[in-house]
């Protein structure tokens, strides 16, 4: 869920040269509408049912908007390139790792990072990934200004030293930037030239597949599946890994628990909560994890509506039972947020003010304002069993307070455009705030910052002069304590302008059907599976 709001994009005009020997006709895999595993799926004996033994393959509520890995900061893509990109670093954890740079160092004053590049990293097409595709990557980012831009703010220019030597020049220093790469999947930046249009390549890579990750992308059918096949040249090696990979999208957690119990699926992150105990006593593995996420309801800061009133505000903050959401819709996996950051994130602060279930002091303010009667409307995503439920529970204990609430199920994408326009922007909109790094700046910048209303993160329109200062206080700095200071005085008044009702952070809970090894939850992709660490079989 991660868009930013920038210049428009514009044609690249491709570079001379490059690296040799790429070409469209080797590379591009141009989707056909297949139905791998769905044409031989269970039931069925002989190469149907061996395929069938060799596929992973793993549920999905939301199909993604795109392939294009600009727009990785949005869960369902991200969930979709990870199998067929490399990334300069990852995480390991909260541990910042090598992966297609094997080592990097930052200049003392913080605006010059060298990198250096292993050389056996090849593309799907066979030719070899250097410091000229590094260099691509991340122009074409900071061209587009949108997706993964908000992360590279900082980002000036870069410069290929040979095959695998990399500078990148940032603006000013930036602490988070080095986090941010994890995220900046690589592209063969010839490939993507000879398809790059009118758009830089967006429509192309919007269906096919550009990259030099474990998997390559080998169909896609529109809101029901897309499939990978395992590379077998990859740098990290194929040891294990399923054949092939299939992502399923099956809207209604319902539906999912229906195809575990079938075979027809052997992965699903969106089931019920009323539906963990019963498929964990049938044999199926039910992993709980502890996350960075939260599940806001982001008011409407714009100053058009009824939200403009800090004490309704607060007042709807007071309305909610959040230990009930965590007892009776969580089914106890997760536990009450405790402030503007999850708890788990580095300078969460743990004394920032945050509401109890008050009802009677709900009343007492809106009674003192005169707001009681007053009518609101919320919108949340359709098909999110946590959110359905949370949306009727908040419904009904604003009515007990006399405030009226209407709810609308939408899609990511409807939210994306109704929060792109501030005439737009609901009284309320529950939406998960997942941070792509464990950084305080991927919450505070991405949701809080005013240059990310309209387009980006900040989907309230929240902006506050002295909230913006300090965040970028906290991404300049490089003494962690400075760092933590500034990012603690914004949740505390991001929290006393009560800009969002923070209203549970859950854990991820995945089930998991037989035969299934490997899987573990990583807190810096969020409802996405590492397939690359998975056995199968």
């Amino acid at each position: 869920m991660r868009h930013f709001h920038g210049r428009p994009s514009r044609h690249h005009t491709p570079r001379p040269g490059g690296p040799a020997g790429r070409r469209a006709a080797a590379g591009a895999t141009l989707l056909a509408a297949s139905l791998l595993i769905t044409a031989c799926g269970g039931g069925q004996g002989g190469a149907g049912a061996d395929l069938r033994a060799a596929s992973l393959v793993i549920a999905e509520n939301e199909p993604p908007a795109t392939f294009d890995p600009v727009q990785a900061d949005n869960s369902t893509v991200n969930e979709v390139v990870r199998p067929a990109y490399d990334t300069l670093v990852r995480f390991e954890g909260t541990e910042l790792v090598p992966s297609v740079a094997s080592e990097w160092t930052v200049s003392e004053d913080g605006t010059t990072i060298e990198l250096t590049l292993r050389d056996d990293v090849v593309f799907h097409d066979g030719s070899a990934l250097t410091a000229a595709d590094v260099v691509y990557t991340l122009d074409r980012v900071q061209r587009l200004q949108i997706g993964v831009a908000s992360f590279l703010s900082a980002y000036e220019s870069a410069e290929a030293d040979g095959d695998t030597g990399v500078t990148i020049t940032l603006s000013e220093p930036s602490a988070p930037f080095l986090s941010a790469l994890s995220r900046v999947y690589l592209l063969n930046a010839d490939l993507v030239e000879e398809n790059a249009g009118g758009d830089d390549g967006q429509q192309w890579l919007s269906a096919n597949d550009a990259g030099s990750g474990p998997y390559r992308l080998t169909g896609y059918t529109p809101n029901q599946e897309a499939s990978f096949e395992l590379f077998g040249d990859y740098w990290g090696g194929v040891d294990g890994q399923a054949r092939n990979v299939v992502f399923r999208y099956l809207a209604e957690a319902s539906t999912q628990a229906t195809a575990l119990r079938q075979g027809e699926i052997d992965i699903a992150m969106d089931i019920s909560p009323q539906d963990w105990e019963a498929l964990e006593a049938e044999g199926f593995t039910v992993d709980r994890a502890d996350t960075n996420v939260q599940l806001y309801a982001l008011f409407d800061m714009t100053g058009k509506g009824e939200t403009e009133q800090r004490a309704l505000r607060e007042a709807v903050s007071y309305a909610y039972d959040y230990d009930q959401h965590v007892e009776s819709i969580l089914k106890g996996a997760g536990e009450p947020a405790r402030g503007v950051l999850a708890a788990g994130m580095p300078c969460h602060d743990p004394d920032v003010a945050r509401p109890s279930f008050d009802p009677d002091r709900a009343r007492e303010i809106l009674a003192d304002e005169g707001l009681e009667g007053t009518s609101l409307t919320m919108t949340y995503l359709e098909a999110t069993a946590e959110m359905e439920q949370a949306a009727t529970l908040l419904q009904s204990n604003l009515a007990d307070v006399g405030v009226d609430l209407t709810l609308q199920a939408i899609t990511y994408p409807q939210y994306i455009e109704m929060t792109s326009a501030p005439e737009d922007v609901p009284d309320l909109g529950m939406i998960y705030s997942f941070p792509a790094f464990p950084d305080a700046s991927a919450v505070l910048y991405q949701g809080f910052h005013s240059s990310n209303a309209g387009g980006g993160l900040n989907f309230g329109g929240y902006s506050d002069e002295d909230v913006d200062a300090l965040v970028e206080r906290g991404q300049t700095a490089t003494d962690p304590d400075e760092r933590c200071e500034a990012y603690n005085e914004a949740q505390d008044i991001i929290a006393d302008d009560h800009a969002a009702m923070v209203l549970s952070n859950p854990q991820y809970v995945t089930v998991i059907g037989e035969g299934v090894s490997g899987y573990a939850y990583d807190p810096a992709h969020h409802q996405t599976v590492d397939v690359y660490r998975i056995s199968k079989g």
